[in-house]
């Protein structure tokens, strides 16, 4: 499941690091739904699409 931090938090299962507000993260479902419960992380649908580059103009 991918959740998106609400506040710095630190999970073990994710990585050695802490967490950054803001900051998407990978973490097994039942782990993510007991965050969001406790209001420290939302699930995130899906990662934002990067901005297609404008195509040049073929003469």
């Amino acid at each position: 499941m991918l959740m998106k931090a609400l506040d710095t938090l630190h999970v073990s299962a994710v990585g050695p690091d802490n967490i950054l507000a803001g900051q998407t993260f990978e973490i097994a479902d039942i782990d993510g739904e007991i965050l969001r419960q406790r209001g420290l992380a939302e699930p995130v649908e899906a990662e934002p699409e990067a901005p297609k580059p404008a195509r040049p103009r073929v003469k």
